[in-house]
Order: structure tokens, then sequence, then C-alpha cells
């Protein structure tokens, strides 16, 4: 007996030395993956400051395909395993063309919790046959946790957003191409414009109570010599005002939002980006049900936005160039127990998610300096670093939004990491202490020169 528990005791603590290991605590800026990452900054800014300014006048197009399939049970991302029982709005791709003379960009939005990493990589698998590259494309995604699933053939994926479907991802990369040729195909003449707004009411801290919030809504403007108008607006709040409960696929808040700025008189076109989203969820000053609160919300996002919309100083000429900056990553850092600094082993996590890898996605529309992150970025962030009050001393403005084809979890404030109880920050981190500091300081780097 006693022989049996001993080789019990052997097998659990070999298993625990293979599985298990130490979070790093090494300070992050003396590692080599700091180093590298801000080599790949500083080659950016060569690229940037030694690109040709356009002289030619701004082309603009647009587009959306719905990406919804005629499969039954069809799974659904977020709250864990649900599938469809109704549809309550159509999921699109919604796509923007951007063409200054000298670079075509596009903008690539979906009506899902993420831009799914498979999807993002049969893009830049497709596009070269269209002549394009996915080098000079923004992605993201609204974050809603009423949209489809089955978009992930990892291990992590099945679990976390539903059995892997072939046939979902093929109809997002299909919708995704058609959007882009067509947003490419049926550009004209226009000017681009930046406005930004408050809505404080309609956002909460939804870690820390009471806690900080990045409020704004940003509005980018686009008008085109036709007379067609069409805005791209992010805000920093989680796509959950629809109760777990409802099986229901549905854009929520953004995509009332976003169906009240094509209703009205000035717009004919919009799409939404997820915002600096981590840390922040949806706020219900009514208490309201799930239906009549995304309404509301809806309903006051819009009025905020067309309250500003013609505030916009529009420009004609403007460079329009996008740029993808390699991110180096230490091992990856999931915690088993953050109290005795345990983590999953770097292979075990690559094994079940193929690990961590990323950019940050920079796109210079003009003035308008729009950052693309691969991950649930907090709002708290920019507050801490003060980007807008840095962008304004250089005639700059500001964008940053979630999810660009890559994913490696929460980036939150640093000094949450070890005095927060928090399912974002304990299980939803991925790349161990310091991170939101170091993609802090990407950012503002980008920002300052």
């Amino acid at each position: 007996m006693i022989k049996k528990i001993y080789i019990s005791l052997a097998v659990i603590i070999a298993l625990a030395l293979l599985l298990l290991g130490r979070i790093d605590r090494t300070p992050l800026q003396s590692t080599e993956e700091y180093k590298n990452t801000f080599l790949n900054v500083e080659k950016t800014l060569e690229e940037v400051h030694s690109e040709i300014p356009s002289k030619d006048t701004l082309l603009i197009g647009w587009a959306a395909k719905s990406i919804l399939t005629d499969k039954k049970e069809l799974p659904m991302a977020g709250y864990g395993y649900r599938t469809v029982k109704a549809v309550r709005d159509t999921l699109y791709a919604r796509a923007f063309a951007f063409d200054d003379g000298v670079h075509e960009s596009f903008v690539l939005t979906l009506d899902l919790m993420i831009f799914p990493i498979e999807v993002r990589k049969r893009l830049s698998k497709e596009l070269p046959k269209i002549g394009l590259s996915s080098d000079n494309i923004l992605y993201s995604a609204i974050h809603t946790h009423n949209g489809i699933g089955g978009f992930n053939p990892s291990l992590m994926g099945n679990l976390s957003v539903g059995e892997y479907s072939e046939e979902v991802v093929q109809k997002i990369v299909n919708s995704s191409l058609a959007a882009i040729k067509e947003a490419s195909n049926n550009k004209i003449k226009g000017s681009v414009g930046f406005v930004k707004t408050l809505a404080p009411e309609w956002v909460t801290n939804r870690i820390v109570d009471n806690g900080t919030k990045e409020n704004s809504v940003r509005v980018i403007k686009l008008s085109r010599i036709d007379g067609s108008n069409a805005a791209i607006v992010t805000f920093n709040a989680h796509a959950t005002c629809i109760d777990m409960d409802y099986w229901i696929l549905s854009r929520d808040y953004t995509g009332e939002w976003v169906d009240n700025l094509e209703a009205s008189d000035a717009i004919d076109f919009a799409a939404y980006c997820a915002g600096m989203v981590a840390s922040h969820g949806p706020a219900n000053p009514k208490n309201e049900s799930s239906f009549e609160h995304i309404k509301d919300m809806g309903k006051s996002l819009t009025d905020s936005t067309l309250k500003v919309w013609n505030d916009a100083e529009m420009k004609f000429i403007t460079t329009a160039s996008i740029y993808k900056i390699p991110i180096d990553f230490r091992p990856s850092q999931v915690r088993i127990d953050a109290t005795l600094n345990i983590k999953v082993r770097d292979w075990v996590f690559k094994l079940a998610s193929g690990g961590l890898h990323g950019n940050v996605t920079y796109f210079k529309l003009g003035n308008i300096d729009w950052f693309g992150m691969p991950s649930d970025f907090s709002g708290e962030i920019a507050l801490e670093y003060k980007y807008d009050s840095i962008a304004t001393t250089r005639n700059k403005d500001v964008m940053i939004t979630s999810f660009n084809g890559d994913y490696v979890g929460y980036i939150t404030c640093d000094t949450y990491y070890d005095s927060l109880d928090s399912f974002e920050v304990r299980e939803m981190n991925w790349v161990g202490p310091e991170y939101g500091d170091y993609f802090g300081d990407i950012i503002k780097e980008l920002i300052e020169n």
C-alpha cells in the first residue's frame, strides 16, 4: 500500500512538473522580446516618415455582405456552449476601401465576438488572388456575445466558441472577400473627418466597482462627392446587453446603433468596431430588460453621434496607409494560482490554442492614428497614458479598436495583475504581468512620433 502511495505521489509530482511552471516576473523592459518589438516600432516609424504624401483626392468605397449560412444547429460564441434557436439580426461583414493615390487600404469589421484567426489566415491566402494583401487591411469585430461561433479549429476554440464548422468559416471568408471587392469597385472621390463625444451613462467599469472608465464615442465621418455619407463608430462597452438565456443571433446594442444611423437622413452606411472594451461593460441606467436596453442604448448613441456629426472638419487630400507591427511575446502565462505564481506551461497552451502571435495594426488616415489591437484592450490604459492629450499636441486624433485578427487575451492595467480576483485579469490574461504597459508604450511611441 505504501509503495502504491509513493508511486501515485511520484506520478502527480511528475505531471505537475511537466504541465505547470512558475510565472516569469523578469522586468519586461529588460527582455529581448521587448527590445525586438521596439526595433519593429522604429522600423515602422522610418517607413511612415519616408512615405510620399498623397496629392490626390481620397477615393472611398464601402459595402456589406451577410455572413449567415443555412447550416442548422449553428454554434454561438459567448457565454459558453450554446446553439442558435432564433435569428433576431442578420450578421454582416462590412468593408471600407480607401485609396489615396499611393496606397489602397481597407477596414473590415465582422458582426462576431472576435475577428477569427482562421478567417484572417485564409484571407491572407485568398486576397493576393485578387491583387490585394492582408497587410493592407485593419480587422475588427463588434464583440457581440450573441454571434456565430464554430470558427476556431483549435482545442481551446472548440471548447470556448463551439464545435468547429468549415461551412461557417468559409462563408465568413467568402462574404468578407465579396465585401472588400465591392467596396474597392465602388470607390469615388470623398473626404474624411473625425469627431468625438462622450456617453458616460452607457458604460461601466465591469471589474472594479465605481472604477475609472473611458466613455468616449469616436466617429470617423466619410463624405463622397455624390452626396453619400458613411460613419465608422466605436465605443468601449462590451456588447453584452442581451441576457445569456436568449439563444438568439443578435448584434446587440451595436446593431441598433448602426441601423439607426443608416435610417437617419445624414448617414447612408455605417459600421461599428469594438473599442477599448476590456474592463468595460454596458451600463443599464434604467435597469431595463435585454431588448429594451439595446434599443435605448442604440438610440442614445445614435443621438450623440448625430449631434456632433456636422462638427467634423473634412479633408479631401489625405494619406491612408496601414502598417503591421509584429509583437514579440514571452512564453504564455496562463495562471493556475496567482498566490503561488503557478502557470500552465507554454507547450500546453500552444497545443491547446496555437500559441501567442500578434501585431499592432497602425492605420494612418490623415490626422487619425487608428490602432487595431490583438486582444481585448482596456480603455483604462488609454486614460492612464493620456493618449488624447498627446495626440492633440501633435494635431492628431486617436482611435483604438480591439480584435485585429489575432487574439492574446485581455490587456488591462498592470496594477490589477496581483490586486484583482477578476475573471478578466486572472483567467483571460494569457501574457503575464506588465503587458498593459508593453502595449501602452507601443501606442504612445507611435502617436508621439
